[in-house]
């Protein structure tokens, strides 16, 4: 399951186990005409201890298999970073859109962007810092003018 198993979730497999056990009961009771109690009382238990279980066996499990941060979550944060650099170089405006081309075609620019991702969400290393990023590209081009604007966002951001 792609949610998270709260509360609310093994109370309803307790429910649906309590109500089986029960339809059960009623159906042999009417079938052979006698209520067995040790029956009835198992409605109350087996599901008790069913969920009971199950959640153990998932605390296990989860604890054994730690899931990995979600990939279309940080694909979401990812996006929304470059959604608002994306604004901050529209409000510049001195870019056209063969220069949004260029920033788009441009493989070093985009892996730019991915390490400077990381910095705002993980910090700066040794190895990757904002000065460092920010020097990376020769001041004539329009990679360099853009990492200089998206830097100074960076900067606001934190």
């Amino acid at each position: 399951m792609g949610q998270k198993k709260n509360f609310k979730y093994y109370l309803m497999i307790f429910g649906i186990a309590v109500l089986a056990i029960l339809i059960y009961v009623v159906i042999n009771w009417i079938s052979s005409g006698i209520l067995d109690t040790a029956m009835f009382w198992s409605a109350l238990f087996l599901p008790l201890l069913f969920t009971l279980f199950l959640f153990v066996f998932d605390k296990i499990f989860d604890k054994l298999f730690p899931k990995k941060r979600s990939s279309q979550g940080e694909k979401d944060g990812f996006n929304k970073f470059v959604n608002i650099l994306n604004a901050s170089l529209d409000k510049n405006g001195e870019f056209s859109i063969q220069d949004y081309r260029t920033l788009q075609d441009s493989e070093r620019f985009q892996k730019t962007l991915k390490q400077l991702y990381t910095i705002k969400t993980d910090g700066e290393t040794e190895d990757l810092t904002i000065d460092y990023l920010s020097k990376k590209f020769k001041k004539t081009t329009v990679e360099y003018k853009a990492v200089q604007i998206i830097v100074e966002e960076l900067k606001k951001m934190d």
